[in-house]
């Protein structure tokens, strides 16, 4: 039939054919109620909702809506889940480091802009030259075009629009949670956080000396290596012992507290409430967002 794909054996069989679970790119229809968890997500994540509306908690952002027409963007390293609140179809592109250097330099350009930014967790919306591409996408993916260089021109092409038909300050509000005035800094630091015991080890994997390592820190995040780490620390503890059938053992384990006083210190300096007060408060949902 004109418009199918053609020698789909030839296409499959290529090496460079990538499975779902590798996409850059990815079309999802999911039902009323249907569930996406990420938890310290290793890839950033742009999600634009064709059709129905999610409800989302990211990190300390907690049960925002976002609704057909609209783009969410989650970080590298996030927690949180997405739940269709009704019928929905989404397009998703997963993306790491920016190594081209054309976005990278038009995405470092965005950072004086992000000093007057209160960032909230924002959606943009698409525009009718985004919903050009994204319609030509979904009929290629559903097609069952999965060549790793089709992902990659095609990334790049969505970067290009971008960059073509929004305004800075729009796309410094949407990507500001990775926009640093060191793309490969700011990068390295929300892919190993939580994979590291100190600042001391961070310092070491960015093979920087201390001093410049806490300096260029500073500089991008806003305030000391280790108030910053403990703030994310916190985030990943209070959704975690917010889940059900999670215990405070569990969530001791998985981020090495090595004592109950270790744990419940932490705790009171973070929350200032007892590990148990909080869960506590957690399922009553009586805790606001920090």
């Amino acid at each position: 039939m004109a418009g199918d794909l053609l020698y789909v054996r030839e296409h499959l069989s290529c090496r460079h054919y990538v499975s779902d679970y590798r996409c850059s790119f990815r079309y999802r229809e999911d039902e009323a109620g249907s569930y996406f968890y990420f938890d310290d997500e290793p890839y950033n994540l742009m999600i634009f909702v064709l059709e129905g509306e999610l409800t989302v908690t990211c990190n300390e952002f907690t049960n925002r809506t976002f609704k057909k027409g609209e783009i969410l963007f989650i970080p590298k390293g996030s927690i949180g889940v997405s739940r269709s609140s009704q019928k929905s179809a989404v397009i998703t592109c997963l993306f790491d480091v920016i190594n081209n250097v054309c976005d990278k330099l038009n995405i470092h350009s965005y950072w004086p802009i992000c000093r007057n930014i209160d960032y909230d967790f924002r959606p943009l919306e698409i525009i009718p030259q985004l919903y050009s591409f994204l319609d030509s996408l979904k009929y290629y993916m559903q097609q069952g075009i999965n060549c790793e260089h089709f992902h990659e021109l095609k990334q790049r092409e969505l970067f290009l629009i971008l960059r073509w038909f929004y305004k800075k300050e729009e796309l410094a509000e949407l990507l500001y949670p990775i926009i640093g005035n060191s793309l490969d800094f700011k990068a390295l630091v929300l892919e190993n956080y939580l994979k590291v015991s100190s600042v001391s080890e961070l310092a070491e994997l960015s093979r920087m000396g201390r001093s410049h390592f806490d300096a260029v820190f500073k500089e991008e995040f806003g305030m000391p290596a280790r108030q910053w780490m403990l703030k994310q620390i916190a985030k990943h503890v209070k959704y975690h012992l917010s889940e059900p059938g999670v215990t405070i053992s569990d969530v001791m384990i998985k981020f090495n507290f090595n004592s109950p006083t270790h744990f419940t210190r932490f705790c009171k300096q973070q929350f200032g409430c007892t590990p148990t007060e909080l869960m506590t408060k957690l399922h009553s949902d009586e805790i606001p967002a920090n």
